[in-house]
């Protein structure tokens, strides 16, 4: 971690300012699935990160660092924490140094050293009433910083949580936010409501769960050791007139939500269809439950899907005009999508998988890598890049799903099927990840080396990928007027998973894996 973020020469509250505009416009999807109700027997927390298209990411590691009493981290917005004797190595997909906020705003997700994941945040919202009672504080808690407070700090998924409700306890946070954490033996689920109101629980094995943008606890326990509440959360609601429940209990979020939206309901009906959920036929129905029981075990492959959802075997398929102002979850306004996955009876450093992909998950693919175990990423996930520009991982694969969400029909359809089978083939190859892991002598080397080649072979294939489009289009667009030809894209890339040299000429120098 940074010891000290830069900030941008601008007012406070005009910084201010600028983070609640970005906070509000976030929209995520996340996903928990329990060990239990999984296909492999691992956690499952997904989120996609939605803001803007043309918000760039980076996948970087912070190293672990020691530090001497008085140091201090300081965010963009005024949180000032002392640090701990030592902070965990952790991985984390950052904005833009450029955006004015931060060196490394927006972490979002990843693992640590410990095999402690996080992802932080889906945005979500008070109603009037409680926020009225219990306003957002200026230099308290955001998102921009929960992340990296949890992953450098954590040795447990709890003890993240239990972090992050002392941080609110003390300074408050600046805006509503949802947080998962897990580890190789539980899982956390947190609702931050107001200023100072929030709530936790340990997430059950044998549950999974669609998370929008709304709160989604209702009545639990208070006095469960595996419940983590502010400690006046009851008694402010009745002191200010708020609260709401059923036979003497506190409801959560009829108390502290905001009135249900359609744009919630919908993804959350969405994302139990792909997952075995039991659902109506009704989308914008609006009293689901946090946690439900699939009727089946839940794949890997099927929480990726969930991430690419645009409700194509229904009524509500976004791809036709009519359905435009549906919000899916596959929407090109992902910045990045993650599954931190968490097998079982495995060493830590070999257990913990970031599967993540950048840009919009429905023109590439989620690439695995060994995110408790990794010491450093490629070039081209580093590179800050906040405008298009090839040699960056992110705009490589958001650049081809722009041209790609152009015309699905014509040639995003084909694109979208070779990744489908390069992803697959990724899956599979991560049984020989693991055996090279199992006997390695230094798991971090090994698990370097596999980031290193996975990462050039995704951005090969991207750039290859976009070349072909674009030649494509060029020459399509000669022949449109010709009715009785037959023109169909059809990519020249195999879909094996390769660590082979190759060579591109789209750009102006070679780019290797080596």
């Amino acid at each position: 971690m940074r010891k000290n973020i830069r900030i941008a020469a601008v007012p406070f509250m005009a910084l201010v300012t600028v983070v609640l505009t970005a906070a509000s416009a976030a929209a995520c999807t996340g996903v928990y699935v329990g060990k239990g109700v999984s296909a492999d027997g691992s956690v499952m927390l997904m989120r996609t990160e939605d803001m803007e298209s043309g918000e760039s990411k980076r996948f970087i590691v912070h190293q672990a660092e020691d530090h001497k009493p008085g140091e201090y981290f300081t965010d963009a917005v005024g949180l000032k924490l002392e640090y701990p004797q030592r902070t965990y190595r952790y991985t984390a997909v950052p904005g833009s140094a450029e955006r004015g906020i931060g060196d490394a705003p927006y972490g979002e997700a990843g693992f640590n050293e410990l095999g402690v994941a996080s992802t932080a945040t889906i945005t979500a919202y008070p109603n009037d009433k409680a926020i009225a009672a219990d306003p957002f504080t200026e230099n308290g808690l955001y998102e921009l910083s929960i992340n990296d407070i949890i992953l450098s700090r954590a040795a447990s998924a709890r003890e993240g949580i239990e972090i992050i409700a002392d941080i609110v306890d003390k300074y408050g946070s600046g805006e509503g936010n949802i947080i998962m954490t897990a580890d190789r033996n539980e899982a956390w689920y947190m609702e931050i409501y107001t200023g100072h109101q929030y709530a936790a629980i340990k997430l059950p094995d044998d549950k999974a769960a669609v998370i929008a943008n709304a709160y989604m606890l209702g009545e639990i326990d208070l006095d469960s050791e595996d419940v983590i509440v502010s400690k006046d959360i009851v008694s402010f609601a009745k002191e200010n007139n708020i609260i709401k429940g059923s036979n003497g209990k506190i409801n959560l979020r009829e108390t502290y939500a905001e009135p249900a939206k359609d744009s919630n309901s919908i993804r959350i009906w969405g994302g139990r269809r792909l997952l075995h959920g039991s659902i109506g036929s009704d989308p914008y129905k609006t009293d689901y439950e946090l946690l439900f029981t699939p009727s089946q075990k839940i794949t890997l492959k099927e929480v990726m899907n969930v991430t690419r959802y645009r409700y194509e075997d229904t009524e509500y398929n976004v791809n036709f005009e009519k359905n435009k102002y549906v919000r899916a979850i596959g929407t090109s306004r992902q910045e990045e999508c993650h599954i931190l996955q968490i097998r079982q009876n495995m060493n830590i450093e070999t257990s913990c998988i970031e599967w993540l992909c950048m840009g919009n998950s429905e023109f590439t693919a989620f690439v695995p890598y060994y995110a408790a175990a990794i010491t450093d990423t490629p070039i081209m996930c580093k590179l800050d890049a906040p405008k298009f520009d090839l040699y960056s991982m992110y705009w490589a694969c958001r650049g081809l799903s722009a041209l790609c969400g152009q015309n699905r029909g014509l040639y995003g359809n084909k694109v979208r099927e070779f990744f489908d089978t390069y992803e697959n083939n990724l899956i599979k190859y991560v049984k020989s990840m693991d055996s090279s892991m199992v006997i390695s002598g230094s798991r971090s080397r090994t698990a370097n080396g596999f980031c290193n080649d996975l990462s050039y072979d995704i951005f090969n294939k991207s750039v290859m990928m976009y070349q072909q489009v674009m030649g494509f289009i060029a020459t399509y667009e000669g022949k449109q007027e010709m009715k009785d030809t037959i023109y169909e894209f059809k990519p020249d890339i195999s879909a094996e998973v390769s660590t082979e040299e190759i060579n591109l000429t789209v750009l102006p120098t070679v780019i290797t894996i080596k």
